[in-house]
């Protein structure tokens, strides 16, 4: 039978866990990765299910550790590996000592039969081509040494990083032939850490994003268990929990989207439409919330005629403006303006809010990010990096200008077919 470790702090999660797997899996628990590790030390398991954010041990560390377990294995596959050179170096070894030892034993049949002073040129012939040997078997020795140790820091630095260390660099110096390998292995390295981070990164935004609202609804669920409260009060409360709710079925709709987006290549569905009445419809579908703040919506879009997903697109337009709303104060105004030239449709989206700073520039299409550090604004920061993709997926681009306390533009491209 399968053998399941369960790696979970939370009893009530690994009790869930067990009941689902206990009928076709032997499972085993522990409540944290220090203890999954002491556990492995003495029995082994066919699959691992942890959880991320633990104490003592987080998931991430339970990993590199659990990796690091097999590193006297992975040393042993890496010397069979290069046994290749290795027998290159002992047959040069063998080369130049029967070259020395040819040599010798030519220059003592010389001595016995000729004299020191006699000039045979058959013996001559044959003492240089032995020392030519002895030269060629000395010459393969080095070199075959010298590919062995740069063949074993790249296999080094693969087995570290097989291992989860990606903090890993060969040095280039000495590396002769290897230096684009070793150039080539580095930059890997460093992209495989960037990519390990912005994982973890991104984990650990979605884990706080989902949990907040979930804590919210958790902790004044039980206030309303517990407590006798007046009936406007409670409405209060499950206004404000019902509010909470459907800002996690928002993030949820919107993570899920970004994940199908960036599983896409092309977008398989497409048409041609009218997109300034597109961009209109979304306007007057956020029209009642510019209202709200008494922010002016206006727009000034001639035909525009494109061929793409009109069901994408349409997220665009009401991120942007939506944004937009967001960011602006109260008696402001949006505008919205459009241009087409022979090849390009160029649409606009122009605030007078708040404006970004340069870093908050800098960041402006990572998952999960705001800018409001002060939480002011609703949002999850996943507007940008949804309409990005979506432009990147329609062949366009997307272009933004902004300055602190005086608005920001956004400017979509896309190519006419």
């Amino acid at each position: 039978m399968v053998k399941v470790l369960i790696i979970e702090d939370d009893s009530s999660a690994r009790l869930v866990t067990k009941l689902h797997l206990r009928n076709e899996y032997q499972v085993v628990e522990a409540s944290d990765g220090m203890e999954a590790m002491e556990l492995l030390k003495h029995q082994s398991v066919d699959l691992i299910i942890a959880d991320v954010m633990m104490p003592k041990m987080n998931g991430y560390e339970f990993v590199e550790q659990f990796r690091m377990m097999d590193k006297n294995t992975h040393g042993a596959k890496r010397k069979k590996k290069i046994g290749t050179i290795r027998w290159a170096v002992v047959l040069a070894f063998i080369v130049t000592f029967f070259s020395v030892v040819s040599y010798l034993l030519t220059m003592a049949i010389r001595y016995y039969y000729y004299g020191h002073a006699s000039d045979n040129v058959f013996v001559w012939s044959v003492a240089i081509y032995q020392m030519m040997g002895s030269l060629c078997g000395a010459v393969i020795a080095v070199i075959s040494v010298m590919l062995y140790h740069r063949m074993e820091k790249l296999l080094n630095g693969m087995e570290d990083v097989a291992n989860g260390k990606l903090d890993v660099e060969i040095p280039l110096e000495n590396s002769g032939e290897y230096k684009v390998i070793y150039e080539n292995f580095n930059q890997m390295v460093r992209e495989l850490k960037n990519a390990d981070e912005q994982q973890k990164q991104f984990m650990n935004d979605f884990s706080h994003e989902f949990k907040t609202p979930i804590h919210s609804i958790k902790g004044m669920a039980e206030y309303l268990l517990h407590n006798e409260i007046p009936r406007e009060e409670e409405k209060e409360y499950l206004n404000v929990m019902a509010k909470e709710a459907g800002r996690l079925a928002q993030l949820s709709q919107n993570t899920l989207l970004l994940s199908k987006l960036e599983h896409m290549e092309v977008f398989r569905k497409k048409e041609e439409f009218r997109l300034d009445s597109q961009i209109r419809d979304c306007a007057i579908l956020l029209l009642p919330s510019f209202e709200e703040k008494n922010i002016l919506l206006e727009a000034e879009l001639p035909e525009m005629k494109f061929y793409g997903s009109e069901e994408f697109m349409k997220e665009v337009w009401v991120n942007l403006l939506d944004n937009a709303r967001k960011y602006s104060p109260e008696g402001t105004r949006v505008f919205i303006e459009g241009k087409v030239t022979e090849k390009d449709l160029w649409i606009t989206v122009r605030d007078g809010g708040q404006g970004m700073d340069e870093q908050t520039k800098l960041h402006l299409f990572e998952r999960y990010y705001q800018g409001d550090v002060s939480h002011e604004t609703s949002g999850f920061g996943m507007g940008l990096p949804i309409v990005r993709r979506i432009v990147g997926l329609s062949g366009g681009t997307i272009q933004v200008e902004s300055t602190l306390g005086k608005g920001t533009a956004v400017t979509v491209l896309l190519k006419l077919i």
